[in-house]
Order: structure tokens, then C-alpha cells, then sequence
């Protein structure tokens, strides 16, 4: 009985992740810069159709999903615990922007945007 009760919740858990809404962010400035993020799941950077790394998302409000390479730094706990660095999308802005907070002092993070995109969501 308790095989058949991991098997289902294991079953449920991989469809939630197979139904999950995927953000695919490609710039269109000819740097060949895409950036795929499925909510609460495991990201992919590529660049030039390789992939270059894989993103753990850090942030979702439903115009902007944003993601950070794992073991990238996180700040301290008056900082917030933020990665130090994170590559996001934003579909209403159309764009591809870093996020840059500093470690360890509490300053507010800083963003520059990387290309224009097109973002959508699937």
C-alpha cells in the first residue's frame, strides 16, 4: 500500500512539473542569447543553441521570472540571502536583464538590461 501512495504522489508530481508554465526568453539583437524557465523548476542559459548553464528560479510575480546559476553566492542574512547574481525575463518589458545584489552589504539590487526579447510563455 505504501509502494502505491509514493508511486501516485510521485506520478502527481511529475505531472505538475510536465503541466508546469514555461517562460522561452530569446534576444533579437543577434547576441544568440536564450533563456528557457520553467516555473518551479530547473532553468537553461544558452548561447549560440548550447547550453551554457542550468538556473534555479529565484523570483516570479507573472511579468518578470527571474533565475540563478546554483552555488553562485548567496548574500548574508541582512542582505536578504539573494543570489549575487540572477538572468531574468520580463514579457511585458520584452527584455533579457541581469540582477546584481551585493553580498554583503544591504544595498538594492541593481539591474542592467542584457537585449531586447522575445518572451513568451507556454
Amino acid at each position: 500500500m505504501l509502494l502505491k501512495v509514493i508511486t501516485a504522489a510521485g506520478l502527481a508530481a511529475a505531472a505538475t512539473v510536465a503541466n508546469a508554465e514555461t517562460w522561452i526568453a530569446t534576444c533579437t539583437d543577434g547576441s544568440e542569447l536564450g533563456y528557457n524557465q520553467p516555473v518551479g523548476g530547473q532553468g537553461e542559459l544558452f548561447l549560440m543553441n548550447t547550453r551554457i548553464a542550468h538556473l534555479r528560479q529565484t523570483f516570479h510575480n507573472g511579468t518578470a521570472i527571474c533565475g540563478s546559476i546554483p552555488g553562485n553566492g548567496i548574500g548574508t542574512a541582512a542582505t536578504g540571502r539573494n543570489p549575487v547574481t540572477q538572468i531574468c525575463a520580463n514579457r511585458s518589458r520584452g527584455i533579457i536583464y541581469l540582477k546584481y545584489k551585493h553580498p554583503w552589504e544591504n544595498r538594492p539590487f541593481e539591474d542592467t538590461v542584457y537585449c531586447q526579447a522575445t518572451v513568451r510563455v507556454r
